[in-house]
């Protein structure tokens, strides 16, 4: 299977109207202004409305691509992503194809991913294998979560971290786009109730185990970026936007190794958007994106899961 060069190209989002900032749980706990602020390096989170879903949020930043363009979108296959889904099945995939219909030359192949805070870096290592087997797939990668809606009230651990949203973008062939050098997934045995969304006295909620996230993280994640780029002089890092924790310990590990290397940050006004935040991150950074010539995206979470995927000019 040739390694076919890829572009990953219309970066489209959507995030929810309503704003929860920290400083109102700052009250809600009964602490210090600026304390949760201090701790995660979030001061305000889009939170879903009453009304919306993963699939509705879903539905809406697919619409908002499809409407870019003039004519029908020549999709060969749609990947989806999603840990929040308020229907089990049929997967978020099919309400976006029901909803997309008229803007459909063709009825694309549905590839529902049921993954968390990798899912972007898994749905890309997808579409370009998808891609290298036949160059004219077109996949549209579609992620959303709607994790506020499953968080206890009260849990101070995790309420203040997570927000909402949605992304969706293209990945085609294109000959002057990117080739694959390297990738690279794993999910650790043994770790499924570190961040585990499940029924809880008749109630489904999302619990995590924070300290084991960061040795996750110190173990597993900052090793592998190290290897990745380890013979880089110049690479910018996308990776997903967990928390100000973990967001620093890579920061400066990779620093230390590479003053060269780049690492944007978009988390402060939106939290952590699950497999959401990278997409976004590029959307934020598209410039950057563009012009460099090494780029290394990564996710790492729910699982315990950690995916790579490095991509060159």
């Amino acid at each position: 299977m040739a390694n076919i060069k890829i572009n990953i190209t219309d970066f489209t989002i959507y995030l929810p109207k309503k704003t929860v900032n920290n400083n109102q749980l700052n009250k809600l706990f009964k602490l210090k202004n600026d304390t949760l602020f201090k701790l995660t390096g979030i001061k305000k989170r889009r939170i879903s409305a009453t009304n919306e879903s993963a699939e509705s949020m879903a539905i809406k930043v697919a619409l908002r691509l499809a409407k870019k363009y003039k004519t029908k979108l020549n999709i060969s296959h749609l990947i989806t992503v999603s840990n929040t889904p308020s229907i089990m099945f049929p997967s978020m995939g099919h309400y976006i194809l029901t909803n997309l219909r008229k803007f459909l030359k063709y009825k694309p192949f549905n590839i529902p991913l049921n993954c968390g805070c990798s899912g972007y870096v898994d749905a890309l290592i997808l579409a370009h294998k998808l891609i290298s087997f036949d160059k004219n797939s077109k996949v549209l990668i579609v992620t959303s979560d709607t994790y506020s809606k499953y968080i206890a009230p009260l849990d101070k651990s995790i309420l203040p971290l997570f927000g909402d949203g949605a992304s969706a973008s293209i990945v085609q062939h294109d000959r002057n786009g990117w080739s694959v050098e390297k990738e690279f997934s794993e999910s650790i045995p043994n770790t499924e109730e570190t961040l585990i969304f499940q029924e809880i006295n008749g109630k489904k909620e999302i619990s995590m185990k924070g300290p084991e996230l960061v040795n996750f993280a110190i173990q597993s994640v900052i090793p592998t970026v190290s290897d990745m780029i380890s013979n880089e002089k110049q690479i910018t890092l996308f990776s997903h936007q967990a928390s100000k924790i973990v967001l620093t310990l890579i920061k400066n590990h990779v620093l230390g190794i590479n003053k060269n290397a780049k690492i944007p940050l978009f988390y402060e006004n939106i939290g952590n958007l699950v497999s959401s935040s990278i997409p976004i991150l590029i959307k934020q950074n598209l410039s950057l994106f563009k012009r460099s010539k090494k780029i290394l995206i990564f996710g790492f979470g729910v699982g315990l899961t950690h995916s790579y995927i490095k991509l060159k000019k």
